[in-house]
């Protein structure tokens, strides 16, 4: 799978997405509940999201019921919800450096893929603005990395409703699953500034009912 970081949103990445479906359908078939639920939370979305790199021109990535398709506008009838932009240098070498450790090729990994439309998110959400500014400190050979998100709003937002900060070594400790963003938060690893209630309000309910 390529790791050129436009080649991978325009075809690796709907591939990967693709993939983690066909993994739930396969565990759904076989009496997986949570598979099943997964895969309905995942089908559930009619959404697309715009995400750009630096120097380039969006890609745009539409989901509907389960099927993920990229273009430079979003799919007939498939509203934009997301918007988000980061550096080219950074996302080339954070790829480079997942595909070295075969993460790609890991089921879990394209079930996350997968997960990245949720209609329990899009329904906590309920159609409000939310916009921040994410800086991972410390990134090797790069420095400070950040990452402008925002949703339901029409463009990157330049001015964020809150700001998240984060040590790129504690992002580490959360993809070896030693912890987790709760437990970043709750330790103080984790900074924010800003109005972040939203962010806070819906973090609370998704990990209140868990899939």
């Amino acid at each position: 799978m390529t790791v050129h970081p436009i080649e991978f949103l325009r075809e690796g990445f709907p591939k990967l997405f693709a993939r983690g479906v066909e993994v739930l359908e396969n565990r759904a078939a076989g009496g997986d509940e949570r598979a099943q639920r997964i895969l309905d939370d995942v089908k559930g979305v009619t959404g697309a999201a715009s995400l750009q790199l630096t120097g380039e021109p969006p890609v745009v990535l539409s989901a509907r019921e389960g099927a993920l398709s990229s273009g430079e506008a979003p799919a007939q009838g498939v509203p934009i919800k997301i918007t988000a932009a980061l550096p080219g240098d950074a996302a080339q070498l954070l790829l480079g450096e997942v595909a070295k450790t075969g993460a790609l090729d890991n089921d879990d990994v394209a079930i996350g893929a997968a997960q990245t439309a949720s209609k329990r998110f899009e329904d906590a959400l309920a159609g409000q603005p939310m916009t921040c500014h994410l800086t991972l400190r410390g990134v090797p050979d790069l420095g400070d990395v950040e990452v402008r998100i925002g949703f339901n709003v029409p463009e990157v937002p330049a001015e964020p409703g809150f700001t998240t900060e984060l040590q790129f070594s504690d992002l580490e400790t959360v993809q070896r699953g030693e912890l987790t963003i709760q437990e970043l938060f709750l330790g103080g690893k984790l900074k924010m500034e800003g109005d972040y209630s939203l962010a806070l309000q819906i973090a609370m309910q998704l990990l209140t009912n868990p899939l």
